[in-house]
């Protein structure tokens, strides 16, 4: 399981060097955009999936990264410094309706 984990973890640190090469300061643009969203009042604290602030960021005119991992580490940041809190899991569009995880801004 280990292997598999730093496997994720090394694709993600990837993916966001190579959005902050391809765009300076990505990573703070994508963090800001999806503190934002969390905030925004029609979801009234409720729970949300990744893709769906995403792609309300993109609407909002950030560009998109080379590879799409790169949002996966601005959610593990975003968790680690507890701005968000994972609260469940719900069918993802953007994965053939895998379950995938729903967060909430921490209170």
């Amino acid at each position: 399981m280990f292997a598999a984990e730093q496997a994720a973890v090394d694709g993600m640190t990837r993916a966001i060097d190579h959005a902050n090469r391809k765009s300076p300061d990505w990573e703070a643009s994508a963090f800001h955009f999806l503190m934002h969203y969390a905030r925004l009042p029609r979801l009234r604290g409720q729970p949300f999936l990744i893709e769906d602030a995403r792609e309300w960021a993109y609407e909002q005119g950030l560009e998109r990264p080379p590879d799409g991992r790169a949002w996966g580490a601005v959610t593990r940041y975003a968790a680690a410094e507890r701005h968000l809190v994972r609260v469940g899991f719900a069918n993802a569009r953007s994965s053939n309706n895998s379950p995938k995880v729903l967060w909430a801004l921490k209170e």
